[in-house]
C-alpha cells in the first residue's frame, strides 16, 4: 500500500489534464450549503460517488445513511457511481450492506462493470498484462491475461497492452519490477480505475491511476490512456442509460475528488456537489479549488 500526500496526489492529476475530459466550469462561484437536503427538490437524478462520499474505508460517512434515507422518503432515484474495480453488480450489494447502506444491484454502477464490458470484447487476452489480484471477481474475465501480481511486475515479452485495474495488493517492488522491465518499450495502456489516490480511514492511498501515472512518467509512455470510470464520460452515459430521457441540469453529481467527480460532472453538463468529507477532509477547500481550476456549483461539509 503506497500512501500519498495531497500534493502528490493534486500535481499528480494536474500533469494529466490531457488525459481527462476539457475544463466546462458552471458561470457562478459555489454556493456553500448544509448538504443534499438544503438542493434536493431541484434535481430528477442523484449520482454519488463512494469514498469520501459514503464511506471511508468501511465506515459511513457522517450524515451519509441518513441523506440515502432521504432521498428514499422523497422518491428521489439515485445512483452510486464509482472507480470502485474491487466491486461489480454481483458483488456490490452485499458490500454495501455491510457497510449499513440497503442498496440493490440496479443503485450501484462501478468502473469496473464498465471495464467488464470491454473485457467482455478481447479476442487476444493473452497480450494483456492486468494489475489486479490473483483473486478478483473479474477472473473470469481477466482468464489468460498475464496477472503482473503474480509475475511480480515483471512484463513477459508478448504483453502489448497493459490494464491497471486495482491497486489491491500492488506493492512497490511490483511497481519498479514493472518499470525496470518496460523500459525501452511502449504499450497501449488502459486504466479501469483512473482516481490517483482514494481515502482510506485517515490516510490517503495509491489507487491504479498514480500507478499509471508513474509508469507513463518513468518509462516515456506515449499512448493516451483508455480510461473506463470518472472523469470519462463512459460511465456517466451507463448511469444515465436507465434513467432516460432525463436532462441532463436536472443531475447533481456529488463527489469528494475535483480531477474526477466534478471534473466529470461538468463535462457532462450536470450540477455538481463537492463534499469536504473525503479526500479534502481538514483542508482548505477553496484553496484546492483555485489550484484545481476546477469549480463545483455546491459544497457542503457531507452528503
Amino acid at each position: 500500500m503506497v500512501e500519498l500526500t495531497p500534493d502528490i496526489l493534486n500535481q499528480t492529476y494536474a500533469r494529466h489534464m490531457g488525459w481527462y475530459p476539457s475544463i466546462n466550469n458552471p458561470e457562478d462561484p459555489p454556493l456553500v450549503i448544509n448538504g443534499l437536503r438544503d438542493v434536493l427538490d431541484q434535481f430528477d437524478l442523484i449520482l454519488l460517488d463512494s469514498y469520501g462520499v459514503l464511506c471511508r474505508g468501511n465506515t459511513p460517512v457522517e450524515g451519509a445513511l441518513a441523506a440515502i434515507s432521504l432521498m428514499r422518503q422523497h422518491h428521489k432515484p439515485f445512483c452510486v457511481v464509482s472507480n470502485d474495480t474491487m466491486t461489480n453488480k454481483a458483488t456490490a450489494v452485499s458490500k454495501y450492506q455491510k457497510r449499513g447502506f440497503d442498496f440493490d444491484a440496479n443503485e450501484v454502477l462501478t468502473s469496473l462493470d464498465i471495464t467488464d464490458m470491454f473485457l467482455e470484447t478481447l479476442t487476444e487476452p493473452e497480450r494483456f498484462g492486468v494489475i489486479a489480484p490473483l483473486e478478483h471477481p473479474s477472473n473470469d474475465q481477466l482468464h489468460n491475461m498475464v496477472r503482473l501480481n503474480g509475475c511480480n511486475g515483471e512484463i513477459p515479452e508478448q504483453v502489448d497492452t497493459l490494464l491497471f485495474l486495482t491497486g489491491a495488493g500492488w506493492t512497490n517492488k511490483m511497481q519498479n519490477s514493472m518499470v525496470k522491465s518496460g523500459n525501452g518499450r511502449q504499450f497501449n495502456l488502459v486504466v479501469g480505475n483512473p482516481d490517483i489516490g482514494a481515502p482510506n480511514g485517515q490516510r490517503i492511498v495509491a489507487t491504479p491511476g498514480y500507478f499509471l501515472a508513474d509508469f507513463v512518467k518513468r518509462t516515456g509512455q506515449n499512448a493516451h490512456p483508455v480510461l473506463y470510470g470518472k472523469p470519462d464520460t463512459s460511465i456517466f452515459i451507463a448511469a444515465l442509460k436507465p434513467h432516460h430521457p432525463v436532462i441532463p441540469s436536472k443531475v447533481l453529481m456529488v463527489g469528494d475528488t475535483l480531477y474526477t467527480d466534478i471534473l466529470g460532472g461538468n463535462a457532462m453538463e450536470f450540477k455538481t456537489m463537492l463534499l469536504q468529507s473525503g479526500i479534502y477532509k481538514g483542508l482548505d477547500i477553496s484553496e484546492q479549488i483555485n489550484q484545481a481550476g476546477i469549480v463545483p456549483d455546491f459544497i457542503a461539509p457531507h452528503l
